[in-house]
């Protein structure tokens, strides 16, 4: 059995069943939306034999869900991808679910859900924050005018969130992206919380879990 974890539009679907044609074994995709990631685990339980398990997981998953859904709005962000902070995820795009769902404004505009962009759409653009997963980035962008001064002369934030073992709201957009949504819905209260979803996900100590951090 191949279990697919994604996109499961119409073209996605049909590919499943091409693939299933082709290979000669049982291709399950499973809908790897956000909103429906404890409905995933379930049915991940379910192919694989682990039903109690899974069923921990779901409802841990839906109460993460059920408070970012209700997280207090945040500030316009600019998603800085890679080393130079150049690619972005574009407004509506899977890379940027985590913060738009909780009420943070995306300034990049595209006509794709990732792509690259210049220096002077990032100025243009002129966001309250800048979001990255990349510890390089950040500390590259920490002291460039570019990146941390804004329009009005004021400076801007920088927020460089954990990317290990996997990133909190990108690469791959997975369940590993319950923790950002977990500190999103209370950054000053949400430890415990994430240290249990490290341990039930990757089974991490809590001294292993890397923490988000604001870069003065």
């Amino acid at each position: 059995m191949v279990i697919d974890y994604g996109d499961a539009d119409s073209e996605h679907r049909g590919l499943a069943a091409r693939m299933q044609a082709r290979l000669g074994v049982d291709w399950r995709l499973i809908d790897g939306a956000l909103p429906r990631i404890p409905e995933a685990l379930r049915e991940a339980g379910r192919l694989l034999g682990v039903v109690d398990r899974a069923e921990d997981l779901a409802d841990a998953a839906a109460g993460v869900i059920a408070r970012w859904r209700k997280a207090p709005a945040g500030p316009a962000f600019y998603y800085a991808r890679g080393a130079d902070g150049l690619e972005t995820g574009f407004r509506g795009a899977l890379a940027t679910e985590v913060l738009e769902g909780a009420g943070w404004t995306n300034v990049a505009e595209g006509s794709r859900d990732i792509g690259r962009v210049t220096r002077e759409q990032v100025a243009a653009w002129d966001p309250e924050a800048v979001v990255t997963l990349s510890p390089a980035f950040a500390a590259a962008a920490a002291d460039d005018p570019l990146w941390r001064r804004r329009r009005d002369g004021r400076r801007r934030g920088l927020l460089l969130l954990p990317s290990r073992p996997f990133g909190w709201i990108d690469r791959p957009p997975s369940v590993n992206r319950l923790l950002g949504c977990a500190w999103l819905a209370d950054p000053d209260a949400a430890w415990m919380e994430l240290a249990l979803l490290s341990r039930h996900l990757y089974g991490l100590a809590p001294a292993e879990i890397p923490r988000p951090r604001w870069i003065p």
